[in-house]
């Protein structure tokens, strides 16, 4: 008995210790085990807050238009009535356009309502991009777990990645690239993610259907931008030597040939179009525009060295500089509609120091963007680099060629331009892949945890904080942010209720490109007298014998009016419309 009653205090004694050991508080359990850190609970809720704050953007943007958004409607617009001379264009790339031009004539929106549609759109596209970056995030955890073999290593957890990636996304996407950019800057960071979701999935199973996709999806983003061609042929090649297993090369192979599949028949049909091989022309224009510093538009080879075009604008005057391009080339301001053809017989003389001039430019744009844009997000993937170690470059390793493609799609606009929108998706993917596959030792997977809540925290202030700029028109750069078209729009009306038609044409005094009034007038300039080397201002400081003259070579390019912004003293003969700062004369 007394035996029993020992064994039974022995026993009294021990129980209590180990059920404190088993209940005892573990901030680290609590932060694991919260709903919120459930990774389909928290994706869906930063899926709703991204879509919230993508529609609200494009609302603020609604009235929004810029220069290549202009040529994308009229080759939309093209598509649709089948003018394949313009539709077909070497300078822009097919799928947005002709998307675009698809939608509004189903629609059929008043000219007032045009541009919100456009932008209801390029909200739809916000949507896929997002859907990419899903695919792309789904498809990564996948990789990263199926690649978790050692015990003493730990990924970091599922929901920890969802938070900081959706804060990369929503900083590319909408600061970077954003929605109120008429523009098929989106698509192409949709591109960017889905095939790069797809190479993962290809990696980590090879399969007839996967790689078929793979190829799809690049040869859909070759007919969204023409970079995306060459980007796409170098990510097959390094993809080839990413393992050496005959059913991984097949599995590119396969790939290699359904891209070719889905892209020769653009390629055919621009190069058929040009009369020579051609997958597109803008990147070459491009680098003749940058090495000889030839003008953008109404190039007629004044500089030495650049070539002699084929098929420039007219000239009709000196002094000032008169321009008549009343086709073949038909669009609001054609100069902007199809810059290949005005183009055509440019030539790229190179200069190294030329070059270096460039670059000088454009590294440091690039460095910009990736060092100064996001410190919280450079001093939080730093953070994590020190805490795995020599770890994160063997994890970085195993991904090699993805990592190589964003670097290639980057340094690529390098020797050409840098604008920022262009480099948005790769931008995204890379600093997603920075820190999506680190692997840590078990003590340090709560700092780690700690440093992505971080990460997420700082940038989604950021984001808040250009939405509350965005709102108020307050920009941290001013001109950095969504403009109004609504002068435009009044422009466009006053001329009508002056007697000008749609599809009449006119001249303008200034700079074509921005032009919006005449896209939302469906009027087409054919002669102008460009803003650019004072050329405006030489004709408003001219006397008036001089004007008459410019009045009668405008007459005899078919324009009815001609339109310009009102200089401080506006001549008898021109009239003013009515709420705006734009004037016009009649050239009948």
């Amino acid at each position: 008995m007394k035996t029993s009653s020992l064994e039974a205090k022995r026993r009294s004694l021990v129980i209590p210790s180990q059920l404190e050991v088993l209940v005892r508080p573990n901030p680290s359990a609590k932060l694991l085990n919260n709903p919120l850190s459930r990774p389909k609970v928290l994706d869906r809720l930063l899926m709703a807050a991204t879509l919230v704050l993508g529609l609200l953007h494009a609302w603020l943007g609604r009235f929004s238009m810029n220069p290549d958004g202009i040529s994308y409607l009229d080759v939309g617009d093209a598509f649709v009535h089948h003018n394949w001379a313009v539709a077909v264009n070497a300078w822009w790339s097919p799928l947005y356009p002709w998307t675009l031009g698809l939608v509004l004539s189903i629609i059929r929106p008043s000219p007032k309502w045009e541009f919100p549609i456009v932008h209801l759109v390029n909200f739809a596209i916000f949507v896929v991009a997002l859907l990419g970056f899903r695919f792309l995030l789904q498809a990564a955890l996948a990789f990263v777990h199926g690649k978790a073999t050692n015990s003493k290593l730990v990924n970091l957890p599922d929901w920890a990645v969802t938070l900081t990636g959706y804060a990369i996304f929503l900083w590319v996407s909408l600061e970077i690239l954003t929605i109120y950019s008429v523009a098929p800057d989106l698509a192409v960071s949709a591109c960017i993610c889905f095939s790069t979701g797809a190479f993962l999935r290809l990696r980590d199973r090879v399969s007839l259907s996967r790689s078929i996709s793979l190829g799809l999806i690049l040869g859909i983003g070759y007919w969204t931008k023409t970079i995306l061609l060459p980007i796409g042929v170098v990510s097959l090649i390094l993809a080839y030597f990413w393992a050496s297993s005959r059913g991984w090369r097949k599995g590119i192979i396969c790939a290699t040939a359904t891209f070719a599949a889905v892209s020769a028949p653009l390629i055919c049909m621009l190069s058929l179009q040009k009369g020579r091989f051609t997958f597109g022309d803008s990147g070459r224009v491009n680098y003749a525009w940058a090495l000889s510093g030839a003008n953008t538009r109404n190039w007629h080879g004044e500089i030495g060295g650049s070539g002699t075009p084929k098929h420039p604008t007219r000239l009709l005057s000196q002094h000032p500089p008169i321009f008549e391009f009343d086709g073949p080339i038909a669009g609001t301001y054609p100069p902007w509609t199809d810059p290949s053809y005005w183009n055509d017989g440019i030539q790229t003389t190179f200069s190294l120091r030329r070059q270096l001039e460039v670059l000088a430019s454009t590294c440091p744009s690039e460095a910009r963007l990736l060092f100064r844009s996001q410190p919280a997000l450079l001093a939080g993937i730093f953070a994590l680099a020190m805490l795995s170690g020599p770890l994160w470059i063997f994890s970085l390793r195993e991904i090699w060629p993805l990592i190589s493609i964003q670097v290639i799609g980057m340094a690529a606009y390098a020797p050409i331009i840098e604008n920022d929108r262009y480099l948005g998706g790769f931008v995204l993917v890379l600093f997603f892949l920075l820190f999506g596959v680190m692997r840590l030792s078990p003590k340090d997977r709560r700092a780690g945890i700690c440093i992505c809540v971080g990460i997420f925290v700082a940038m989604s202030l950021g984001t808040l904080d250009h939405t509350v700029r965005t709102i108020t028109h307050h920009f941290a750069i001013p001109g950095n942010g969504p403009n109004s078209t609504a002068e435009s729009e009044a422009v466009a009306e006053q001329l009508h209720l002056a007697g000008t038609r749609p599809g009449e044409k006119v001249a303008i005094i200034g700079d074509g490109t921005d032009a919006y009034w005449a896209r939302l007038g469906r009027f087409g300039i054919v002669a102008e007298i460009m803003a650019m080397n004072h050329g405006a201002q030489q004709f408003w400081d001219s006397p008036t014998e001089s004007k008459q003259e410019v009045y009668k070579r405008l007459s005899i390019t078919n324009a009815r009016i001609v339109v310009s912004s009102c200089p401080l003293d506006i001549p008898a003969d021109w009239h003013r419309l009515r709420g705006t700062s734009f004037c016009f004369r009649s050239l009948e």
